[in-house]
């Protein structure tokens, strides 16, 4: 009976609910699987946008592969997924589902807390359907990266850089989600002075966009 009974409990935490997730205030996703049985080619001929989300939270699995083709690294020497003019990493990933606000620690893989409940709303000014999709990632540029390197570059040209980093991460995630039949749509409506007070950022902060990611009817 014991035996049983610790069978059932492995079982149930390999198949923990993303909505499990709202007491943890550091979350380690599953490791993405990389194989895929759509191929580049055939997801971008599927790719569009969607806004008929239904409300229902992803796996842990599909999860992890949306925030990985975000802003994951796919090189031991921390390199990413998506490119950055001069190598300089200027946004940050930040997942807001039923749960939270959760920023995406890309050197980890994992998820932190940063505040708790439901603040998809705050992500539009009035599409309804992003308050149903399971996750809405917000953009985040944060310019004081810049002072950490050597390859200094004028403000303007940072912000635009950072606009070109973006463009590549969405489409990543696009492409990801069409492998797990996931719907999504890049948004540039958001409240942003709302959000950016819920998520704690720092005036220099700068939200560029959002992309709804999630189940479609």
């Amino acid at each position: 009976m014991k035996k049983i009974l610790s069978a059932s409990l492995l079982a149930a935490m390999l198949f923990v609910p993303a909505s499990s997730f709202a007491a943890q205030d550091e979350i380690t996703l599953p490791t993405v699987e990389i194989k895929s049985k759509l191929s580049v080619m055939e997801a971008l001929s599927k790719r569009k946008s969607d806004r008929n989300f239904v409300d229902k939270d992803l796996k842990p699995a599909q999860l992890a592969k949306i925030l990985w083709a975000a802003n994951g690294t796919n090189r031991p020497d921390g390199k990413r997924v998506n490119p950055a003019a001069l190598g300089v990493y200027s946004i940050e990933v930040y997942a807001v589902t039923r749960e939270g606000i959760y920023l995406y620690d890309e050197a980890n893989h994992k998820l932190k807390l940063i505040a708790e409940g439901d603040f998809r709303p705050l992500t539009t000014t009035g599409q309804e359907f992003a308050t149903k999709a399971a996750v809405n990632l917000i953009y985040v540029e944060t310019p004081e990266v810049w002072s950490n390197t050597k390859r200094n570059a004028p403000r303007e040209v940072q912000f635009s850089f950072a606009n070109i980093a973006v463009g590549a991460m969405i489409q990543s995630v696009a492409l990801a989600a069409e492998t797990e039949g996931l719907g999504n749509c890049v948004r540039g409506s958001i409240n942003r002075d709302e959000l950016k007070k819920v998520a704690k950022l720092s005036e220099d902060k700068n939200i560029l966009l959002a992309q709804s990611v999630g189940f479609v009817k």
